[in-house]
C-alpha cells in the first residue's frame, strides 16, 4: 500500500510578483495560514535579495525578462495568477515552465492544493530533466567509446562484442560509467586490456 505524505509548507518563503491589491491580500492571508513567509515584489525582482521557494506572478502581465533567470529555466516552482484565457498569454505562461495557475480573483480557499501540484510537478521535470542531462551526455561520450572499442579491438585482434565486454569490465572494476572510462582511453590501456583477451582469440583473423 502506496503511503501519501502530506506536504508541509511550514516556514517556505514565497516571492509575489504582482501588484498589491485585494486579490494579492487574500493570497498572503492564505500563506500566512500555512506558515509561509511571503513578499510582495513589483515589478523588479532579486532571487538573492528576495529568496524563494515558489514564486506566484501576474500571468496578465507578465513579460519576457520580469524572472531574474534564463526563460524556461526556473530554479523554484511558478505559480501564474491569471483572469485571461487569451491564447498568446496561455502560450507565453508555458514557456516560462509554470508549475502551476490560480485563476482571479484569488477565493479564500485553494492555495494548499495549487502549492502541492506546483512542487509536485516542479519535481517531476526537475527529475525528467537531469535524466535527459545524463542522456545527453552520454551520447556526447559515444564517440570516446568507439574509439576506444576499435583500440582494443586492432590490439587484441578480436570482435566488437568481445572488446566491448573488455571495457565494460574495466568499467566496472574502476566504478565509472563505460563513457567516462572512455573518455582517457589510450594505447597503454589498450595493450593492457588485450593482454585480458580470452586465450586463443588473439591472433584469430
Amino acid at each position: 500500500m502506496t503511503t501519501i505524505h502530506t506536504p508541509n509548507f511550514l516556514q517556505r518563503r514565497a516571492v509575489i510578483l504582482h501588484r498589491k491589491d485585494d486579490n494579492i491580500r487574500r493570497l498572503e492571508r492564505q500563506l500566512d495560514l500555512l506558515g509561509m513567509e511571503s513578499s510582495v515584489v513589483w515589478p523588479e525582482f532579486d532571487l538573492g535579495a528576495s529568496p524563494a521557494d515558489v514564486v506566484f506572478y501576474d500571468g496578465d502581465n507578465g513579460y519576457d525578462g520580469i524572472f531574474p533567470w534564463p526563460k524556461g529555466f526556473p530554479p523554484v516552482p511558478l505559480v501564474a495568477l491569471i483572469s485571461t484565457e487569451a491564447p498568446g498569454r496561455l502560450e507565453w505562461i508555458l514557456s516560462q515552465e509554470t508549475s502551476a495557475h490560480m485563476v482571479k480573483p484569488i477565493q479564500s480557499s485553494g492555495v494548499y492544493s495549487t502549492l502541492v501540484i506546483a512542487f509536485s510537478n516542479f519535481e517531476r521535470r526537475t527529475v525528467l530533466q537531469d535524466q535527459l542531462n545524463a542522456l545527453e551526455g552520454r551520447i556526447a561520450q559515444r564517440p570516446a567509446v568507439f574509439r576506444a572499442l576499435l583500440m582494443v579491438m586492432e590490439h587484441a585482434e578480436i570482435g566488437d562484442d568481445e572488446a566491448f565486454a573488455l571495457l565494460r569490465s574495466a568499467a566496472m572494476n574502476k566504478r565509472q560509467s563505460i563513457e567516462d572510462f572512455c573518455t582517457h582511453f589510450d594505447e597503454q590501456t589498450a595493450r593492457m586490456l588485450s593482454a585480458k583477451a580470452a586465450p586463443g582469440k588473439k591472433g584469430m583473423q
